[in-house]
Formats: C-alpha cells, sequence, structure tokens
C-alpha cells in the first residue's frame, strides 16, 4: 500500500465533517448556491499550495484536458450541495459511496483499467452498504426527503467519477500537479457564473453564520485537493474504494458530534442509525478486500 492511498482515507474523514458545518450553515440561512460559491473559491485558493511541488513539464497545449475535468467536478460539487440541502449527511454522504461503482464501471469501459474478481466484490460491496445506509426510512425530513437526496447525491456521484477518471487518465499527460492546479482554478472561475443565482448577497450572510461555512468550505478545499493529489498517482478505483471510508465517518459524526452542530440526525430511530453503520463496517470489509486481498500495491 503506497503512502498516498492514506490521502483518499484522511479525505473521506474531512468530507464527513465539512458536511456537518455546511449543514449548520443552510440551517443558519446560508442559501446553497452561496456556500458553492464559497467552497469552489476556497478550493482554487487553497490547490495553489501545490503549485511550489511542479518540478515536470507543463505542456499547455493540453490544458483544455483539465478544463474539461473541471467542468465534470463543477457539475458534481453543485449536486453535491443540492443533496445536503434537502437530506440528512447519513444519507447523503454514503449515497457519495457509489462513486467506486460509478468509477469502476467507466474505468473499465472507456479507460482500460482491469481489476480482480476480489476486487469487483470489494466494488459490490460498497454499493450494497450505500444501499444500506441510503434506502433506510425515519429520515429528519421524511421519505420525500431521503429519495431526493439519493438521487442528487447518486447524479453527483456520476460527474464526480468521471472527473476522477479524467484525472487520473490524463494528468501525467498535462503535468502533475499542474493538472489539480488548473483543474480548481477552472472550477473557483466557473464559480463566478453562480453570482446572478444568489438569493442574497455574501455581506447578508450573518456573523453567527461565518464560522460555520468558512469551517465547512475550507474543510471541503482540504479533502478534495488531498483526493486529487492521490488520483493523479494511484487507481481511482481503489482510491475511491478507500474514499468511501466517508460514509462511516458520517454516521459515526452524527450519532456522536452532530448534536454540536445542531445537527438531529442523532434522534432517528435507533435501529435506522444501527442500519447505517452496517453499511458503513461493509464499507471497511471493502476497503480490506480491496487493499490486502485484490492485491493492490
Amino acid at each position: 500500500m503506497g503512502p498516498l492511498l492514506f490521502l483518499p482515507l484522511l479525505s473521506g474523514f474531512l468530507y464527513a465533517l465539512s458536511s456537518l458545518f455546511l449543514k449548520r450553515g443552510f440551517q443558519e440561512g446560508v442559501g446553497f448556491t452561496r456556500v458553492l460559491f464559497l467552497s469552489n473559491i476556497a478550493m482554487g485558493l487553497l490547490i495553489s499550495v501545490m503549485i511550489p511541488f511542479q518540478s515536470e513539464p507543463i505542456h499547455w497545449e493540453l490544458i483544455y484536458l483539465p478544463m474539461i475535468a473541471a467542468v465534470f467536478f463543477f457539475l458534481g460539487q453543485t449536486f453535491t450541495f443540492v443533496a445536503i440541502r434537502v437530506g440528512d449527511v447519513s444519507v447523503v454522504t454514503p449515497t457519495m459511496g457509489t462513486k467506486v461503482i460509478f468509477v469502476a464501471i467507466l474505468a473499465s469501459i472507456f479507460f482500460g483499467y482491469e481489476m480482480s474478481l476480489v476486487g469487483w466484490l470489494a466494488v459490490l460491496l460498497a454499493g450494497v452498504a450505500v444501499s444500506l445506509l441510503g434506502l433506510t426510512r425515519g429520515s429528519v425530513g421524511g421519505r420525500k426527503a431521503v429519495l431526493a437526496a439519493i438521487g442528487w447525491a447518486a447524479l453527483s456521484a456520476l460527474f464526480f467519477a468521471t472527473c476522477d477518471n479524467l484525472v487520473s487518465a490524463w494528468s501525467a499527460r498535462f503535468g502533475r500537479p499542474a493538472f489539480v492546479v488548473v483543474l480548481f482554478g477552472t472550477v473557483a472561475l466557473l464559480s463566478f457564473l453562480l453570482i446572478p443565482f444568489f438569493s442574497a448577497p455574501l455581506r447578508m450572510v450573518t456573523r453567527k453564520a461565518w464560522p460555520w461555512v468558512l469551517w465547512g468550505c475550507t474543510l471541503l478545499g482540504v479533502q478534495a485537493s488531498l483526493l486529487a493529489i492521490a488520483l493523479t498517482y494511484e487507481d481511482p478505483t481503489v482510491a475511491n474504494t478507500l474514499y468511501s471510508s466517508r460514509g462511516l465517518w458520517a454516521v459515526i459524526m452524527v450519532s456522536t458530534i452532530g448534536v454540536w452542530f445542531g445537527n438531529r440526525e442523532g434522534e432517528l430511530p435507533r435501529w435506522i442509525l444501527v442500519a447505517r453503520l452496517g453499511g458503513s463496517l461493509l464499507i471497511l470489509l471493502a476497503i480490506y478486500l480491496m487493499l490486502f486481498v485484490a492485491g493492490v500495491e
């Protein structure tokens, strides 16, 4: 197991934590479009720290490659925020784990990746885990909110899976880590198109809401950067199987520290939280199979 494969695990933890901050920001009245804008800007700024690490030549004639990947990331990010706004964190975050399935399928069909039978079993387990985590009734917002959140999260996962495969396939051609710098820089620029859709100007965000929004956006930016770095060097299916651990962290966090964020998911019937925890443990099994049985190095 290469050291870079620890980055998706750390990213999964930070993603779950950022979701709690962002959910609280929504509860404080900050529209999802403004939060989306701020998080994308944060990603563009944070990833710039990678510029000094660029040692290989950059093929600027291929700059359209990271820009194409950026469009898919932007779409994935947008639908993620829609899902977080309408649904529970302990449903949205695990459902985003479907990305590992989309990544595996797209990588096999379009990018020539080959995976062992055990590797596919790990992907299948991750899919079953997502079903167990997301398709449980009793959400704070009701069954309709659960289904809506699952739908938006799954669509987001598809866009992110496409982006991840493009990063893995194209970054070496353009130049690492310049690829991810251009990618997130493009996402930041695209975000200015969101300004006309703000429900209110940024200056109208209350002083009480700003800490939740800023912490959420910063953590989201850090985790996205770490995952993107891992994807430039590692197999996208393996990285995303590890990244799906965010589902486990989401369930644990809403059941323990969620109350600190004003999150009510811990009030759900105990059997629902247990079911979601069971699904998260299946994700851990999938990670174990991918790393220690499928022979990932």
